[in-house]
């Protein structure tokens, strides 16, 4: 039987490298042999499962020559996460208020490879009324509800040109970790993807020290009929990791943002936007320029010493400073991460902490952490999170905010609690 088996796999495997358009009949010839007592079932099964990761591998390796070259150089990721969200805050006449919400976020991505030095990457995502800061989508939502059908939006469409094997230039809709090295969410929300141009440089200074610079000139709004100029970001971000040894690292950078035309210009009407930063009428006061030094301390196995098995801890911390004024112009966010580095498999986990404080002018608000105090600005919040793998590419997570104002002290605390479902493929 186990001759017959290999003899099998190898014509079911020959069936898809030459008639891969046939694939259903190869799912018919199995049922036959299933129905005929030559295979059972869990066989049949086991047989198509080996063929099909046979030819997924001669695909990565380039060897699967009856499929175009750029088909092959095409890869496809997605993620689905379910979330039940609870919220307790304090609404007007200081009633207490809780809110159940249920979501969803979808994320499909395709990156291929151009040629030899371009590389290209589309993705979709849900989103609701063009949040930049959000991909879910609430079920029952206000505007539509009734089990409506929901948005899918263009989430990022850029292309990466690999000029040097130091320097690589992006351009377009970007994915934020192209633009920008960040320990903690502090002053990006991780949904943003950002719109303009990226000069990464990365170089090698030795043999346990590498050295990086982002500069990134990014648009905020699109040119104006009127004759104000549009709002501008441009960033700087030099950055240093030194490896101690197998076991510790150490990864620094220092950024500078300069936000260009904030002052006196209207800020956004959206219903995504909570205003909290300074503001005269309908427009800002202030432009933002800021300086921001991070740090993280990374430990693999940090206590193994004591027997403990514990795959990596991680300290980090960030500091924002917005030179422009001299009152409210502070934050930082300090925390750690203990456990799985990643959630891969059953049994990973990880937990994190997160203290962060934002003055109100600190920041531009439309950028920070929108489920951390609403994404405002003149808030402190403490954050936990614990994330556990119940099977390979899934996991559940529960990620827990409670936050104050600093600018109203009178103002109840809010309690936010997030159970996540998260899928991988």
């Amino acid at each position: 039987m186990k001759f017959i088996r290999i003899i099998l796999i190898g014509f079911v495997w020959f069936m898809f490298v030459n008639f891969i358009s046939y694939a259903g009949e190869v799912d018919i010839l199995l049922q036959k042999l299933v129905e005929k007592g030559i295979l059972t079932p869990g066989e049949a099964q086991e047989i198509k499962t080996e063929t099909q990761e046979q030819i997924k591998k001669e695909i990565a390796q380039g060897k699967y020559s009856n499929l175009p070259q750029w088909l092959q150089n095409i890869s496809l990721k997605g993620d689905l996460r379910t979330r039940y969200q609870f919220r307790h805050e304090k609404a007007d006449n200081n009633y207490s208020k809780d809110t159940h919400i249920g979501r969803v976020r979808m994320r499909l991505g395709l990156d291929t490879k151009v040629n030899e030095q371009i590389k290209a990457g589309i993705g979709i995502a849900t989103n609701s009324g063009g949040d930049p800061r959000s991909t879910n989508i609430s079920f029952g939502d206000k505007n539509s509800g009734h089990s409506s059908k929901m948005e899918i939006r263009l989430d990022y469409a850029y292309a990466k040109y690999s000029a040097l094997s130091w320097l690589d230039i992006v351009g377009g809709k970007m994915l934020l970790s192209d633009v920008v090295w960040e320990p903690v969410d502090l002053i990006w929300d991780t949904d943003i993807t950002p719109e303009g141009a990226v000069f990464a440089l990365n170089k090698k200074l030795g043999s346990h020290l590498d050295g990086f610079m982002n500069n990134a000139v990014l648009f905020g709004t699109a040119d104006t009929s009127t004759n104000a100029d549009p709002i501008m970001l441009y960033m700087v971000q030099p950055g240093l990791k030194y490896k101690f040894n197998d076991a510790i690292s150490l990864k620094s950078g220092f950024s500078f943002y300069s936000w260009q035309n904030v002052k006196n210009k209207a800020y956004p009407t959206d219903s995504w936007y909570k205003s909290s930063n300074t503001k005269s009428g309908t427009s800002w006061v202030y432009d933002y320029t800021l300086i921001t030094p991070a740090l993280e301390l990374s430990i693999n196995e940090p206590f193994k010493a004591i027997g403990l098995n514990v795959e990596k801890l991680k300290l980090f911390g960030e500091y924002v400073n917005n030179v422009h004024i001299s009152d409210n112009n502070t934050g930082f966010g300090l925390g750690f991460q203990l456990g799985s580095d990643k959630i891969n498999k059953f049994g990973d986990w990880q937990c994190k902490y997160i203290y962060a404080m934002l003055g109100k002018d600190a920041i531009l608000d439309v950028t920070p952490d929108s489920d951390r105090y609403h994404g405002k600005t003149g808030m402190r919040s403490h954050e936990g999170i614990f994330s556990f793998g119940l099977g390979k590419n899934t996991s559940l997570g529960v990620d827990v905010y409670r936050s104050w104002s600093i600018i109203d002290t009178r103002k109840a605390p809010e309690t936010v609690i997030q159970v996540d479902w998260n899928l991988k493929f």
